[in-house]
């Protein structure tokens, strides 16, 4: 199943890249790649005649679902979105040290007026019809020349991955739209105190997370969550996915060093943060869902990652113990190891070659956390590979994407492949198509009809 939907993927990664191997010359430098990985943070407001400067995007964005497939009663295939989206960025410098910072999304879509007969359930007009949301809201600035303080609503990238979250620990996702946007895209901001201390090569950041924020979600019963199709037995309402309390006794706790070397850096990672995933709050097992909810606990983590540039090369690596994972048919908090590995190619002119590998090995595996409602392997691998190349002056950037689940793919996965083209000054297209590839993996085989081409059009200002 999983071979003949990579057909498509792979006849247009094959057109992306032919002109590759055509009249280039492999080249000795890191191409795109910089000198510095990691670096300490610049402030970016510069000396201007304004101490505010506002900027933003306004866009405009539209999907067409190319297979028949409905879910709860609703089909969508056609027109599935029509969306208009106004992002805002002010910045304001307060003085030689201090700025801040407030951003805020906000976007309409008119596809559930369109089609207004069909029964939408409230959690979906709510996840997808409006929104109104406060992005990076922050202070900045220096206490002394090398100790630098930032409070308040803010994203914190840690790991050298581009794909798949290893190290990644502190930010939750926007995963309403699984597979349609890179993660850098999908990181929501939280609340925090962020302390940074520089010595030589090395930057050591001290974390107080004062908003426990959750990862948002597709809602149940929507197009990105069948649960019917995942679950023998969904209550209907799906459970409630409980998000914790904000106080002083329920704070996420964060530690990185970051080292900065000639052509090599190093970061080490500690954490008590909140999982990346739900559960149960009591198990389940094979016994019908009622009487529970969905909660997210903390968990505890230390990390590792490496970046290494050779020549056109950039290889990188991450690892991360993660303690007290829970999951749904045991009782018993887990342990869990996730490592990484992949490299970045530069060697042919305008071309970035990627491929990352990931695998999550749980300690002390359970043989019934394979079935509903956990459906985990005690060995889950992720494969993901990327192509990027620009053309006429970096006015076109085509990209190709492959993301998929188990040692020989079995357990599906998605494939992606886009174009950004920049019409004019501050106006952008970006034209696109992605396959979901259905597999063993039951979320994967649920939406394996979700495919869609897409289109944005951006200006922005």
């Amino acid at each position: 199943m999983a071979k003949k939907s990579l057909v498509s993927f792979y006849i247009i990664a094959v057109i992306l890249s032919a002109n590759i191997f055509a009249n280039e010359s492999i080249e000795d430098d890191l191409g795109g790649f910089g000198q510095e990985i990691i670096t300490k943070e610049v402030l970016p407001i510069q000396k201007e005649e304004n101490d505010f400067i506002l900027s933003g995007d306004l866009a405009f964005k539209t999907s067409v679902g190319y297979k028949k497939h409905s879910v709860d009663g609703i089909e969508y295939s056609g027109i599935n979105q029509a969306q208009t989206s106004l992002y805002l960025q002010l910045d304001g410098k307060l003085s030689d040290n201090w700025k801040v910072r407030i951003s805020a999304n906000v976007f309409y879509d008119a596809i559930y007026d369109m089609y207004s007969h069909n029964d939408y359930s409230k959690d979906i007009k709510d996840d997808y019809k409006t929104q109104l949301r406060l992005d990076d809201t922050y202070i900045q600035g220096k206490i002394t020349s090398n100790i630098d303080v930032k409070i308040g609503r803010q994203i914190v990238i840690w790991g050298k991955s581009d794909t798949i979250r290893v190290t990644d620990v502190i930010n939750p996702l926007d995963n309403r739209l699984p597979g349609m946007t890179d993660i850098e895209d999908l990181r929501l901001s939280v609340t925090m105190a962020k302390l940074d201390y520089y010595s030589g090569d090395w930057n050591f950041s001290f974390m107080s997370i004062f908003e426990n924020r959750i990862m948002h979600e597709a809602p149940p019963r929507s197009e990105f969550f069948p649960v019917d199709s995942m679950f023998a037995v969904a209550p209907d309402p799906f459970l409630n996915l409980e998000t914790p309390s904000n106080s002083f006794d329920n704070m996420q706790y964060a530690f990185a060093a970051n080292g900065t070397f000639s052509g090599w850096d190093l970061s080490f990672y500690a954490a008590h943060v909140l999982d990346q995933k739900w559960h149960f709050d009591h198990v389940q097992g094979s016994v019908a869902l009622t009487d529970t909810t969905r909660i997210v606990n903390k968990v505890d983590m230390l990390g590792s990652a490496v970046n290494i540039a050779d020549g056109s090369w950039l290889y990188k690596a991450e690892a991360v113990y993660l303690s007290g994972v829970g999951y749904n048919t045991t009782a018993d908090k887990k342990n869990r190891l996730d490592f990484l590995v992949g490299f970045d190619y530069s060697g042919f002119r305008d071309t970035v070659i990627s491929l990352e590998v990931a695998n999550r090995h749980i300690f002390e595996y359970e043989a019934q956390m394979k079935n509903q409602a956990d459906y985990v392997d005690k060995d889950e691998m992720q494969t993901a590979i990327r192509l990027t190349r620009s053309f006429e002056n970096e006015t076109i950037n085509a990209n190709a994407l492959i993301s998929m689940f188990g040692s020989e793919w079995e357990n599906g996965g998605f494939a992606r492949v886009w174009v950004d083209y920049e019409l004019a000054e501050a106006l952008s297209l970006n034209l696109g198509i992605v396959d979901y590839i259905g597999g063993d993996k039951v979320f994967m085989d649920a939406i394996k009809d979700n495919d869609r081409v897409f289109a944005d059009i951006t200006y922005s200002f």
